[in-house]
């Protein structure tokens, strides 16, 4: 069984990166980024409270978990 989790919201995997959830890989559908990370139950916890609104974070972190994210886009 695949315990990976796949989104390809900047968002949520920025949400993500910021509350302790490892990423694993990036992969490239034409112009689509999907973001891998590798705890699925776990991220999809996060996920539920992120679009329910019940999840909170630090904004400067989710600041830098973006830009880290948007480095590794755009850097290869």
């Amino acid at each position: 069984m695949d315990n990976t989790y796949k989104t390809k919201d900047l968002a949520e995997a920025s949400t993500l990166l910021t509350l302790g959830q490892k990423i694993i890989s990036i992969e490239r559908e034409n112009n689509i980024c999907w973001f891998i990370f590798n705890d699925l139950k776990t991220c999809q916890k996060i996920s539920n409270d992120f679009w329910f609104g019940e999840c909170l974070v630090d904004a400067r972190s989710l600041h830098d978990s973006t830009n880290k994210l948007k480095n590794r886009i755009f850097s290869s």
